[in-house]
């Protein structure tokens, strides 16, 4: 009996040992196979993305949180990114897949994880095609869901340029100095986009001027012997920023100050004009009663959304601009020598897209009287930026906000920070 249960063991421990070392032989022709399946599956999204790759190795380095992957096309056409990125509307990160060719545009983007509650993956995907570092124009009515993702693939351009063996153009490296130079310049995209004016009788040492669409100050691009430069000017037509391409501040250097006093010499008669057109609106609005009582305030080489200030009749009044949800918004304050607000206006606003349904939903719109009853009265030690905001509507409540903070500053420097 004891015989015949030694050789039951025996027989099946010979049992075991055969099978796992036919285990062992089938996982040994099977694990490199699944392993290639599995590697060209991963591919296959890559391929997608960079038509023109071959096959890809593994780009190793520290990258930022939403860079996951990073591969280069043996072949030379380019790399592709496996990338993470959450917006405020996400249910879970979305995944992201992304080429980017050898000259640096984007050949293809392909959103494989996407659990937002607005918009949908394909309305986005197109946007980036053909684009490079600047990405300039992309824009979606998602505008979280767009910032996330540009925020993304602007990570995957940091990372590309360490790696890949071109330079940026100046074209680029000025797109991503102007929210550096304009940081308010930006639009509810978060993007600062700028546009071309054409202009006559420009030194030669100017070989761009470019103005925001709320105009609350232009960039300048000059030269400053070989070295290109870029100079912020304010509303006022004074440079308060210069930098050259590579983002080097070049406020200190003597070098510079003919370049700014050809970009200053630019601009007065642009800047006249637009002064004249806001005082106009400021008599339509009845917060003068001609053009003649409001003497302009020279405001100084400052950067600030406040586009004009004016001598008037009770104190100072305060113009300034942000981007609404429907485009410029341009808010006048009146504030008297100890602070009180005794006056404001709306001068222009686009908003009604967005306001007349917040109107019947929340609370004012912001042309009406009862929008202004709620600041004027108060003063500027009191007044607080929940008085400015209109509820339910965030686009036009963060630009009203932007306004008021950008008067407070202005008004502290006006009357040296006091009141």
């Amino acid at each position: 009996m004891k015989k015949d249960y030694l050789k039951s063991v025996i027989v099946l421990t010979c049992i075991c040992l055969v099978v796992a070392i036919l285990l062992s032989g089938v996982n040994a022709v099977t694990a490199p196979l699944i392993e290639k399946q599995a590697s060209a599956a991963a591919d296959a999204a890559y391929l997608e993305v960079l038509p023109g790759a071959t096959s890809f190795e593994d780009v190793t380095g520290e990258f930022p949180e939403t860079v996951l992957e990073m591969k280069k096309d043996v072949g030379g056409s380019g790399f592709a990114f496996k990338l993470q990125a959450s917006s405020s509307y996400s249910q879970s990160p979305m995944s992201i897949i992304l080429g980017i060719d050898n000259q640096g545009k984007i050949t293809k983007m392909k959103i494989v994880n996407y659990a937002e509650t607005k918009g949908a993956a394909s309305d986005f995907e197109p946007l980036f095609e053909g684009k490079d570092a600047t990405m300039t124009d992309v824009v979606a009515g998602v505008t979280y869901t767009t910032n996330a993702i540009k925020a993304a693939v602007t990570d995957a351009y940091d990372v590309f340029y360490q790696y890949a063996d071109i330079e940026k153009s100046d074209e680029q490296k000025l797109q991503e100095l102007f929210s550096t130079i304009m940081p308010d310049g930006a639009d509810k995209t978060g993007a600062v986009v700028l546009t071309a004016l054409e202009l006559v009788g420009v030194p030669e040492s100017i070989t761009g001027v470019y103005a925001p669409a709320t105009k609350i100050g232009y960039v300048i691009t000059g030269k400053v012997g070989e070295t290109s430069v870029a100079m912020g000017v304010n509303a006022y037509g004074k440079v308060y920023a210069i930098y050259d391409l590579d983002g080097n501040d070049l406020s200190g250097d003597s070098a510079c100050d003919a370049v700014k006093a050809d970009a200053e010499s630019v601009l007065p008669s642009i800047c006249n004009e637009d002064h004249d057109s806001i005082a106009q609106k400021m008599v339509e609005k009845g917060v003068i009663s001609s053009k003649g009582q409001a003497q302009k305030v020279d405001f100084g080489a400052v950067s600030n959304r406040v586009v004009a200030v004016y001598k008037v009749s009770g104190g100072y009044a305060y113009v300034a601009r942000a981007e609404g949800y429907g485009g410029v918004l341009e808010v006048c304050y009146v504030i008297n020598q100890n602070g009180d607000i005794v006056k404001y206006a709306t001068l222009e606003q686009h908003e009604e897209a967005e306001l007349e349904y917040m109107n019947s939903a929340f609370g004012t719109i912001i042309d009406y009287p009862e929008y202004a009853d709620k600041i004027v009265g108060k003063t500027t030690a009191s007044i607080t930026e929940n008085d400015v905001l209109i509820a339910g509507s965030t686009f036009t409540s963060n630009a009203t906000k932007a306004c008021f903070k950008s008067i407070m500053d202005a008004h502290n420097i006006i009357n040296g920070g006091a009141k």
